[in-house]
């Protein structure tokens, strides 16, 4: 065989080694890998009812939020309870001694797709993170309680 052609022949797997292990580099990327992964999805709220039941008339009031039916306040908090933070929530936060009429509260928030998730406490916790108590200060001050219709 010719000396030009066995030099030809060694550029070419020369060549063909380096696009080998450029094409091997580009798939072993992370960006390539979360390609493929689907994207996390953050849930998406569209109902907040918090039942307040106890204090001193023990009459029970349901507050309600629904997507489409809110302002900027109802979009926002629609969102608070779909942070990961609101997500975190324990299942229940209640005072050590549940004496007295203090008001005790049922949340209830319906994500799309009929996922939920209820949070029980009440005025008297001490434990609960201040952000379960934004949200339900927040549904009871621009809720619907049915009454107004």
């Amino acid at each position: 065989m010719p000396v030009q052609s066995v030099r030809t022949i060694r550029r070419l797997l020369a060549g063909a080694l380096l696009l080998l292990g450029l094409a091997a580099t580009v798939l072993m990327q992370p960006g390539a890998a979360a390609a493929a992964d689907p994207a996390p999805t953050t849930p998406v709220a569209n109902r907040i009812e918090l039942l307040r039941t106890g204090g001193v008339t023990g009459v029970p009031v349901t507050f309600t939020v629904e997507a489409g039916n809110v302002g900027d306040d109802g979009a926002k908090l629609l969102r608070l309870v779909a942070t990961p933070e609101f997500l975190a929530l324990a299942p229940s936060y209640g005072p050590k001694n549940p004496c007295c009429d203090f008001f005790i509260y049922t949340l209830t928030v319906t994500y799309d797709g009929g996922a939920t998730k209820t949070v029980f406490t009440s005025d008297a916790a001490e434990d609960a993170p201040a952000i379960l108590f934004t949200v339900i200060r927040t549904t009871e001050r621009i809720g619907s309680t049915g009454a107004e219709r």
